[in-house]
């Protein structure tokens, strides 16, 4: 017999990710998943526990969610984002993923939330979207912006790979109207206030980004901002520089700012700080009606079609609450950036 509970993170869960994840040792260590499931600043988060009673209550499948609070011009919202989904190799076929999933649903509903959203892949995806009655908001709207010729043309026939030339001017001194941030205070919030979209989006107040940015561990992130004429923050743009999909990939967790202009100029900066560090190409997440979206096309950055990304993310929620419709709305009325993703 399978048991279906929601529970928060103790030693037992701990030990269960590590066993049932073999391979991603930081992203599932002690730290990381104390960081996301007890220490986020929307309140804690739970999970979704599998367990075969037949032989003792073994954990053998688990759902993360991770607390956020969603705001839009109609007010904030509750959520759960779902995470870290996974069911032990010798149970599949069984049922389990749907058990867990329904228990995701009742529970979230149980402890007041209003919407459970996520990102799920294409073996999770068709559960979502049918059984439980996810609205499909289609694919993550990527963007991408080429830095070197090779990393392109080698995917084209490999010899081509040594045609490796920089598409962009390579930035060897820093900008000294661009400074790195250490903390996130007033200034920021002040920005956010001012860029903030009127559809569903993660509240980043200054005490979200500096738990997202500033207190995971095991993180390198660089994080810069330019200063306005008449003082505060014209814009930030944080980023990470990882070695995926066969190259040096700069990916852009988030780019903010007063106007296009300003965004765009901070954005070109550190693309060329980053082709300067022998980064292929920058991706970011950003839907067609986000207000950085023309920031990102001044950038450089174009639509990133689905046929040519290495993979496929969804994109989808569902409400959890009657009455609470403006919580959920057209995917291209979410603000997106991959500061909401769990993997980068």
């Amino acid at each position: 017999m399978i048991d279906y509970s929601l529970a928060e993170l103790d030693d037992e869960v701990a030990q269960a990710f590590v066993r049932l994840f073999p391979g991603d040792e930081a992203d599932k260590s002690s730290d990381r998943l104390r960081w996301r499931y007890h220490e986020g600043p929307h309140g804690p988060g739970r999970i979704v526990l599998a367990r075969d009673l037949a032989a003792g209550g073994r954990i053998i499948g688990l759902i993360g969610l991770i607390s956020l609070q969603l705001r839009s011009s109609a007010g904030p919202a509750e959520s759960f984002q779902a995470v870290d989904v996974i069911v032990d190799p010798t149970y599949r076929g069984r049922g389990i993923f749907a058990g867990m999933g329904q228990a995701a649903i009742e529970g979230a509903a149980q402890l007041g939330k209003d919407v459970l959203w996520g990102f799920p892949n294409d073996n999770a995806a068709p559960a979502w979207f049918g059984r439980f009655a996810w609205l499909n908001f289609g694919t993550v709207p990527f963007m991408i912006r080429p830095l070197r010729s090779g990393y392109f043309l080698g995917r084209i026939a490999s010899d081509l790979s040594r045609l490796n030339f920089p598409l962009i001017q390579v930035r060897s001194k820093a900008d000294p109207g661009v400074k790195e941030i250490r903390d996130f205070g007033s200034d920021f919030d002040e920005l956010w206030q001012r860029f903030a979209p009127t559809g569903p989006a993660v509240e980043r107040n200054s005490r979200w980004m500096r738990w997202r940015l500033l207190d995971r561990p095991a993180s390198h992130y660089r994080i810069v901002a330019t200063e306005g004429e008449g003082g505060g923050l014209a814009a930030i743009v944080a980023s990470v520089l990882l070695n995926r999909h066969g190259g040096r990939i700069l990916y852009v967790l988030e780019a903010i700012g007063v106007d296009a202009k300003a965004t765009a100029r901070l954005l070109k900066h550190e693309l060329g700080v980053a082709a300067g560090r022998g980064a292929d190409a920058a991706l970011c997440w950003c839907p067609v009606n986000a207000p950085n979206r023309s920031g990102y096309r001044r950038a450089g950055f174009l639509p990133f079609p689905d046929r040519l990304r290495p993979v496929t993310i969804h994109f989808g929620a569902r409400p959890l609450r009657e009455g609470r419709a403006h919580a959920v709305r057209d995917g291209h009325d979410w603000y997106l950036s991959y500061l909401d993703s769990d993997t980068v």
